[in-house]
């Protein structure tokens, strides 16, 4: 089979030499481009696991409101987590997830981090 002579890695500022548009080290990982929602594990599985917990917890566990809401990890996945627990999530609406989520954001990025204050 001819293959073509080679040619500079696709990556900018790489100079090494190949055959496939990027060299071994700049190769792209299969699963790089997946959308974030199904490639985080929104499967079956998932879905009626959140919705088992929706119906549990019909109400944000912060606010009480009745709409809009999420299930969210109280430990995140990122820091050892469980998913599939039922004692690590909890129902709250799509703004005090977000609030949550920016506190778990800031105490990540500091060593020292306040902890949550909700």
């Amino acid at each position: 089979m001819p293959v073509s002579p080679p040619s500079r890695c696709s990556e900018g500022g790489c100079g090494e030499l190949t055959t496939q548009g990027r060299c071994e080290a700049h190769q792209r990982k299969a699963w790089a481009n997946r959308s974030k929602a199904w490639g985080a594990g929104s499967t079956r599985k998932w879905r009626e696991f959140r919705a088992q917990r929706l119906a549990a917890e019909p109400q944000c566990r912060w606010c009480s409101a009745k709409r809009s809401l999420e299930v969210d990890h109280i430990t995140p996945l990122s820091e050892g987590g469980s998913k599939w627990d039922p004692a690590n999530v909890q129902t709250l609406c799509e703004a005090c997830h977000e609030v949550k989520s920016a506190q778990d954001r800031r105490r990540r990025t500091r060593e020292d981090g306040p902890g949550l204050t909700f």
